[in-house]
């Protein structure tokens, strides 16, 4: 590039911004905001601090789409899935929790939630007779979390006893998830704990 050229790119550089100053397109400008990500977190090993923290995090935010552990579930828009997929009603706490929103992904946990529950929130904390009848000792909720392979850091996520986290259809899915997305990023099947890979 030679002086006049940049010279001249200078100048008219220099031109529009004090042109843009003078007319005050600043006051009209338009902020972008960009739409949230849900945070992928991993089950690595965290300093006491992090635990806190993101149980922390994590309560607060799904506390308030529940107050029971019935099956009230938050308004979210779902991506269309064939009709015949089981256990939609699941897929808006799901999506709510992190998992994408994504046909392939939501098909698969509906398979999931098929073949471990039937869709029922299976629990022994449960008021419903068959559902406490339903409970096999050891795997707990919708997406049946294993208790000896995961209590501990379900306790330490959530800050509470590992049942009374597991029977909460909203925890359960955000650690399932949690699960998934912990082997997936990694590069491996993340439907790995659930055999379904």
């Amino acid at each position: 590039m030679n002086l006049k050229r940049l010279a001249l790119l200078a100048l008219g550089t220099y031109g529009l911004c004090a042109l843009w100053a003078i007319t005050g397109v600043q006051e009209t400008t338009v902020t972008l905001q960009t739409p949230s990500v849900p945070q992928t977190i991993t089950l690595g090993m965290l300093t006491p601090e992090q635990l806190e923290d993101r149980a922390e995090e994590l309560t607060t935010t799904t506390t308030s789409t529940t107050t029971t552990t019935t099956t009230t579930q938050p308004s979210t828009t779902v991506v269309p899935v064939p009709a015949e997929v089981h256990c939609q009603e699941w897929f808006p706490t799901a999506i709510s929790v992190g998992w994408p929103n994504d046909p392939a992904v939501l098909e698969k946990l509906g398979r999931l939630l098929w073949k471990e529950t039937r869709c029922l929130n299976v629990t022994p904390l449960s008021s419903d007779p068959f559902l406490r009848d339903s409970f096999n000792g050891s795997d707990w909720g919708i997406a049946q979390i294993n208790e000896p392979s995961h209590r501990r850091y379900v306790e330490q996520l959530f800050n509470m006893p590992f049942g009374e986290a597991m029977s909460d259809p909203t925890l359960n899915l955000r650690f399932a998830f949690l699960l998934y997305s912990d082997i997936a990023e990694t590069g491996g099947c993340g439907w790995k704990p659930w055999s379904l890979c």
